[in-house]
């Protein structure tokens, strides 16, 4: 028994709404990790190399989780958009314009979207760890 069309509509609106919610949650942290780099980079620079290791593996967990989630999110929006297009997704039954960025929606390549995304706020991370030289371009004066 196919799900009825109007659940299956809401179904991938919800889906959408998580993904969004992922992506701020992704930005809002990120966003707060790097002020706090780039505003106490003092703070930064007098961490002994363990407390740098364990900001650099919780880092890496966030991005991860977050990552593997929003990856998980967009496959099962892909497949409900699939499962729609299959079922309801008669060309003569839609506008154009709906049927091109609603019917035939695709979220295959959000996964790997989320790999780059990621990975280069991940580095940018590590390097503002690992050194001053990346967060300031000339050293600061000392009071």
């Amino acid at each position: 028994m196919d799900l009825p069309e109007s659940a299956l509509i809401e179904a991938i609106m919800m889906t959408r709404s998580q993904v969004d919610f992922l992506w701020q949650f992704f930005v809002t942290v990120h966003i707060a990790i790097f002020a706090l780099l780039f505003i106490y980079d003092h703070a930064v620079e007098s961490m002994n190399w363990v407390a740098r290791a364990l900001s650099v593996a919780g880092i890496a967990m966030f991005d991860y989780i977050n990552g593997k989630a929003l990856q998980n999110t967009y496959l099962l929006l892909d497949a409900m958009v699939d499962q729609y297009r299959a079922v309801f997704g008669q060309v003569e039954r839609f506008r154009p314009a709906f049927y091109q960025r609603f019917v035939l929606e695709s979220f295959a390549d959000r996964p790997d979207i989320v790999y780059v995304t990621h990975g280069m706020a991940f580095v940018v991370v590590i390097l503002a760890l690992a050194s001053r030289r990346f967060i300031q371009s000339r050293p600061r004066a000392q009071h």
